[in-house]
């Protein structure tokens, strides 16, 4: 392994993290709950077994990975659909008074594209609103349900005063969209969604896959990463990655990640905030956006 290491592509980093880290790490959790199946079809809402299924995430999920996160000393970032904290209003102050943060994911987990621009505000809004409300924090993040946005959406958010997206995946570490917000870019790769989620009837995802293959699958998206400088934001579902091999599976993981001491475990947030206070930290290597003499024309080198 170290003779690989020694020969073995080694980039400039993409981004100069804090303290002399060598990447950051964002532990995400959509707590989508019930409103995994509303999304998923109307007709889901009367299927009384994949509801329980998804209602694991909020009952018994988040708790667990909450006590997870305190004996490992990490925070993470929690996506939350508005109408999951107004059923599950304790969790939600269960996260908070954790030291977590909590962003934006819609109300019901509403696909975006299926609306007007009018109707996405206006969800956007009440969301935050209901979210403030019932957790005593300010709400300044914001993923988009399924990832999915509108042309108009980051607009829409730089609008109204949030700081981040967290839905896009056209990078690895924090960029500003024309709009002026900050995106940080996610990968499917990076999801237990593909991992995990599975229903039989109404159909719903696949097969689950081993917890070993997964880990080895993270651990090597880690490392790269780690290796390139970059961000890397794991997006984890409670009803899937609450259940009890998997909580193992991730302690073991996360365990992995610490034991080196050069890896930066951040909320969405506070990363976004570092991007904002430090736009230099950026190395562009896209083409496009050099000039001839390499130069960003944001800027940036």
């Amino acid at each position: 392994m170290s003779e690989r290491r020694n020969t073995a592509f080694a980039p400039a980093p993409r981004f100069a993290w804090p303290n002399g880290k060598r990447c950051a790490v964002v532990l995400c959790f959509d707590v989508d709950g019930e409103t995994t199946a509303f999304s998923e079809s109307d007709r889901h809402s009367a299927s009384v077994t994949l509801l329980s299924q998804c209602r694991y995430g909020p009952t018994v999920g988040v708790p667990r990975l909450l006590g997870l996160l305190s004996h490992l000393g990490v925070t993470g970032s929690f996506f939350v659909p508005a109408w999951i904290a107004e059923k599950y209003p304790r969790t939600i102050h269960g996260i908070a008074e954790n030291g977590h943060e909590i962003a934006a994911h819609g109300y019901r987990h509403e696909k975006l594209p299926t609306l007007a621009r009018a109707q996405e505000e206006e969800i956007l809004l009440r969301s935050r609103e209901i979210l403030q409300r019932v957790s005593g924090l300010a709400i300044t993040g914001y993923r988009a349900p399924w990832f999915e946005h509108n042309p108009w959406t980051t607009e829409l958010l730089a609008q109204h005063n949030f700081l981040y997206d967290a839905s896009l995946m056209d990078d690895d570490v924090p960029y500003r969209t024309p709009s002026g917000l900050i995106e940080l870019p996610h990968n499917w790769m990076l999801e237990d969604w593909e991992q995990f989620a599975f229903h039989g009837d109404p159909p719903l995802g696949h097969p689950p896959e081993d917890c070993g293959k997964v880990r080895e699958l993270w651990w090597r998206e880690f490392e790269a990463m780690r290796d390139f400088g970059c961000c890397m934001l794991l997006t984890l579902h409670p009803w899937l990655s609450g259940r009890p091999s998997r909580v193992r599976m991730l302690e073991d993981l996360i365990r992995d990640m610490k034991a080196g001491g050069d890896v930066w475990f951040a909320t969405a947030g506070e990363v976004a905030r570092y991007f904002a206070a430090n736009p230099q930290a950026r190395r562009e290597i896209n083409f496009e956006l050099l000039t001839p003499a390499g130069q960003s024309r944001h800027g940036q080198s």
